[in-house]
């Protein structure tokens, strides 16, 4: 008998710890399908909280001189951003994948589906644009003349930029310059679904092939970008020129694109690997109704974390 007393106590520390898991996330048990749809992955929240501080202290502490050497650590906490589209696409892209296509009247529109993001963060964005024209209002024409782009979130559609006494003011960074994300998501939003409809049928290795496309992608505006090698392509001659493609890649669709089809690429491919269908607990079908994380197959992190 007493030879039986650690085998016992292994079997008690792992009911203890099945319990303890069931109490904090109470679905796991299931794979997180005791609803339609997706399950939600609460496990993306932390490095998403985490990605807000650093963004937050770039913007804070980006020229600060009050932490010695911080400012140079801060300037790459912005890198971060990158991680938010990617996100985005994936978060988005893993709820439409998730559940079978809708056709006729019980699709929705492409107007209602970009209605129905804004109506989360347009309030807010639109607040904030308020005050600060009234704590800081335009000095230029330039600058009244580009604020109905930020009212309508299109100002990082179109880098344009005005030289005016040798300062450099660019659309994207008017007002709450820090909103030209939202902008930049809103064009992606009106992406999303036929993205989500061209990976909805497509094999693992394409989706992974895709991701690897997409970041080798991203040495283009590495190697571009050094020495304005771009602006020389396109003959630019001027000042404007480098720095309007400059603000097109920092703060504009075309420098995180890739990022974004990456995240949709992502989450497709997340569920051929790591998911099955809630139903069959047979591989997720493009017409799957229900998903659900496999118990032994899913991300060690997200077994917990998904809800």
């Amino acid at each position: 008998a007493p030879e039986r007393v650690p085998g016992r106590k292994r079997a008690a520390a792992r009911r203890l710890a099945a319990a303890a898991g069931a109490w904090f996330y109470p679905l796991s048990a299931k794979g997180g399908a005791g609803g339609s749809g997706a399950p939600r992955l609460d496990a993306l929240d932390a490095p998403r909280w985490v990605a807000s501080i650093q963004i937050v202290c770039y913007h804070m502490y980006e020229k600060s001189q009050y932490v010695p050497g911080f400012a140079r650590y801060a300037t790459w906490m912005a890198t971060w951003t990158q991680l938010f589209f990617l996100l985005s696409g994936f978060v988005l892209a893993y709820a439409e994948l998730s559940k079978p296509p809708k056709t006729g009247s019980a699709r929705p529109s492409l107007l209602r589906y970009v209605r129905r993001r804004l109506t989360v963060i347009y309030p807010a964005f639109f607040l904030s644009l308020l005050l600060k024209v009234a704590a800081s209002p335009a000095k230029t024409a330039f600058e009244w003349s580009m604020l109905p782009l930020h009212v309508l979130l299109l100002q990082s559609w179109f880098p344009i930029c005005q030289e005016d006494g040798g300062s450099v003011s660019c659309s994207p960074w008017l007002f709450n310059g820090e909103s030209w994300f939202l902008s930049v998501l809103l064009l992606f939003w009106l992406f999303l679904r036929p993205l989500a409809e061209l990976f909805r049928r497509r094999s693992a290795c394409f989706c992974a092939a895709t991701m690897t496309l997409c970041w080798a992608f991203s040495l283009v505006f590495h190697f571009m970008g050094h020495g304005n090698r771009l602006a020389e392509l396109f003959g630019c001659t001027g000042k404007l020129c480098p720095i309007m493609i400059m603000v097109a890649i920092r703060s504009g669709p075309l420098g995180y694109v890739h990022v974004f089809v990456a995240g949709v690429a992502a989450a497709r491919f997340f569920m051929l690997v790591a998911m099955v269908d809630a139903d069959t607990r047979g591989p997720v079908q493009a017409d799957s109704r229900r998903v659900a994380l496999k118990e032994d197959g899913g991300p060690f992190i997200l077994r917990y974390g998904c809800v």
